[in-house]
């Protein structure tokens, strides 16, 4: 089955885990009063730096 993909498995798996930070940051920053929306586009596409800036940010009052 993974001879089948036109990349290695290794690509694949790196992705994922940027998702998976990217909705992390995302979680995080809507527990800080964020919209969940946009920072879930934000950690998409920004991934490890948006966790970062997830979680220095300052909540929301």
């Amino acid at each position: 089955m993974l001879s089948n993909l036109p990349l290695q498995p290794n690509p694949y798996l790196l992705l994922t885990l940027h998702c998976i930070i990217g909705i992390i940051a995302a979680l995080l920053a809507r527990r800080k009063g964020f919209d969940f929306r946009r920072w879930l586009i934000i950690g998409l596409i920004g991934g490890t730096p948006a966790l970062i800036v997830a979680l220095v940010v300052k909540p929301k009052l």
